[in-house]
């Protein structure tokens, strides 16, 4: 078995990937023992640059990384496609302009959550930090029907957590993935070594995410199981959160995917775009 760090976002249904393949066994049937950190965006470019971790999943955060300091990453595999982030505002906040003067809960600094909301503000006149406030958290529990509402005014909910949300008052003010598509995707990103010194492990996490994204994208009874015991809710919310999801989860490689990141990354840092090129590596399994 080969020992494999990788950092995720959270352990919310977003990265239900990665949780189901090391609770169903599919990383250990390709030869890999995982340890997961919970780190996203530029917390988790330093720890991959810093050999802390082996994969990450931020390819935001590594495009601009590549751009602002040519840092040495590449990004193997896509992994998930516009995964539903709601922004939500507490009662009496009706629109974006009601959150002025206010705060919101923009998932962890640097991160593509961050990266949207901060677009989104811009986009009707806001100006982020200045006319409302963003506060992060590294690694977001969740937000859960018996547990405590947001302190800000605005907060992001995701699959299983928008109804959490509207049962302590609060309502949706836009889905962040629909007002700017392929901005939010992940992958997973190694650095330009690891291709050349651990190339296996590289190509068995690839199969292992092509199996699970299946998994999950059939509906399988096992997804359905995990999610029910994982974050405790009914069988009716775990089947209802596999059709939201499906197509989320992926584990593929079509280089326009990647387009519109590369884009909105260099218009975040003001610099020039890079290459599709400079970003992924093709990697071919046998």
């Amino acid at each position: 078995m080969e020992s494999v760090r990788i950092g995720i976002i959270n352990k919310t249904i977003n990265m239900l990937d990665f949780l189901l393949a090391e609770d169903a066994g599919i990383y250990t049937s390709h030869g890999l023992d995982v340890e997961f950190d919970l780190l996203g965006g530029l917390r988790s470019i330093e720890a991959l640059l810093a050999g802390e971790l082996d994969i990450i999943v931020s390819i935001g955060a590594t495009a601009r990384a590549i751009m602002q300091r040519d840092a040495p990453l590449k990004v193997v595999q896509l992994i998930h496609s516009n995964g539903p982030h709601w922004v939500m505002g507490r009662a009496g906040v009706a629109s974006v302009h009601d959150l002025k003067g206010g705060s919101v809960q923009a998932g962890d600094k640097g991160t593509e959550p961050d990266v949207m909301v901060r677009k989104w503000l811009t986009k009707n006149g806001l100006e982020p930090d200045v006319d409302v406030e963003l506060t992060y958290e590294k690694a977001h529990s969740g937000w859960t029907f018996h547990g405590p509402a947001p302190v800000e005014d605005g907060a992001i909910a995701r699959t299983l957590e928008q109804e959490a949300l509207e049962d302590k008052g609060f309502t949706t003010l836009v889905e962040l993935c629909t007002e700017f598509p392929d901005t939010l995707i992940h992958g997973l990103v190694v650095k330009e070594t690891t291709l050349v010194e651990r190339p296996d492990m590289v190509r068995n996490l690839i199969r292992s995410h092509r199996e699970v994204s299946a998994w999950i994208n059939d509906g399988r009874e096992e997804t359905v199981q995990f999610i029910e015991r994982q974050w405790s809710v009914s069988r009716e919310r775990a089947e209802r959160a596999v059709r939201s999801l499906h197509g989320v989860f992926v584990a593929r490689m079509n280089p326009k995917e990647f387009a519109t990141i590369i884009q909105s990354s260099s218009v975040a840092v003001g610099l020039p775009p890079i290459t599709v090129d400079r970003l992924v590596a093709h990697i071919e399994l046998d």
